[in-house]
């Protein structure tokens, strides 16, 4: 019996996301997908792990070893990419908003914030014990009394080992409501106590000022912090910071560089003595509605085609080519000034039934 080739069909795709549009081939099999050659030794790699008190080589997936989960503090490509894309499709959804309140009457207006959790005194916890007992707590809270529904953290590590969190969070919550929060959490592990501690031992004979800080933290601002910790008997440390982006010309820009900077554990940095940080678990996560994006995907017609020419002709410095794909920088309120109406009803239906995203535009393209 005479076998039966398979023969390969390359379908013309398109996915468009709030701030680029990819273009791609999806491979088609018309019979069998020919099994893929799969060198065991050549995809793996012999690492030393601890076992049972005992050095031994083991053979790991060379993809673990190159996940974020075993970076050491840094983000993978896939990982910074999954993670700029989580940024677009919040900062799409969570737009400035004027409103007025029901119960007070006034206006306002619904405002992203950028949130920074630091620990206020030595950590002693491992990294994952304090994001779930104290991180997760926090996001916990801020949903409940603050009605925060979308968020993207961070994690990042200070010079003296630390770890710390950056938070942006769809609502503008008050620094002292966070502040009050985020203390009275991490002091459920010590970390408040244990700085009442630190600070009453440095300053057991009066007011001592820490002479390697006075470049950046000057005496008469040393002297004002040791007044107000007094009065609050140290049990409210300057543990956060909270930075409304209404300001920033280009907040995605911003916020994307900040949240995937490179930040490996560098020289000068000190260690945490209970882990190495190989193996320290996620470096970043998102609210659920971010963690499935697939973007709004169809296959490409004549009339998206033609779509496609119009934006190219406008937007050409925009358009980078591989052997493998096209990206055009562009976003979606820049489709929507060419009349592009596929894309953008493609666009907005997929922002609906994912997101239950309703845009002015939507009924007027359909």
């Amino acid at each position: 019996m005479a076998k039966v080739k398979n023969e390969i069909i390359f379908i013309p795709k398109i996915k468009v996301h709030p701030n680029k549009i990819i273009l791609f081939n999806e491979i088609h099999y018309t019979h069998h997908k020919p099994a893929r050659k799969n060198d065991f030794k050549q995809n793996t790699s012999l690492i030393t792990q601890k076992i049972n008190g005992k050095l031994e080589l083991v053979r790991v997936n060379n993809s673990f070893l190159n996940s974020s989960r075993q970076s050491g503090g840094t983000l993978s490509k896939q990982a910074k990419k999954k993670l700029s894309t989580a940024i677009e499709y919040f900062l799409m959804l969570n737009k400035p908003q004027n409103g007025k309140s029901g119960n007070t009457g006034r206006h306002y207006q619904n405002k992203i914030a950028f949130i920074t959790l630091t620990l206020p005194s030595k950590q002693i916890h491992s990294d994952n014990e304090i994001k779930v007992k104290c991180l997760n707590q926090f996001l916990i809270e801020l949903s409940k009394y603050h009605k925060v529904s979308n968020y993207v953290w961070r994690s990042e590590y200070q010079k003296n080992g630390n770890i710390h969190f950056h938070i942006l969070v769809n609502r503008f919550v008050a620094w002292n409501d966070i502040r009050n929060r985020w203390n009275r959490i991490v002091n459920k592990l010590g970390y408040i106590d244990n700085y009442k501690t630190e600070l009453e031992n440095w300053h057991k004979k009066g007011f001592t000022v820490r002479t390697e800080l006075l470049k950046t933290w000057p005496l008469e601002s040393q002297i004002k912090a040791y007044e107000k910790g007094k009065k609050s008997d140290w049990h409210n440390p300057n543990s956060i910071d909270v930075h409304g982006l209404n300001n920033i010309t280009n907040i995605k820009s911003y916020i994307t560089k900040y949240l995937t900077k490179e930040e490996a554990i560098k020289e000068g940095i000190v260690k945490n003595p209970l882990e190495d940080r190989k193996n320290i678990g996620r470096i970043w996560s998102s609210s659920v509605i971010f963690a499935n994006i697939t973007g709004a995907t169809t296959e490409v017609d004549s009339v998206i085609e033609e779509n496609l020419r119009t934006i190219e002709e406008h937007f050409k410095k925009s358009v980078y080519r591989s052997e493998y794909f096209t990206i055009i920088s562009i976003s979606i309120e820049e489709v929507e000034k060419t009349g592009c109406t596929a894309l953008i009803e493609l666009f907005y239906n997929y922002m609906y039934d994912q997101f239950q995203f309703s845009h002015q535009l939507t009924a007027q393209y359909q």
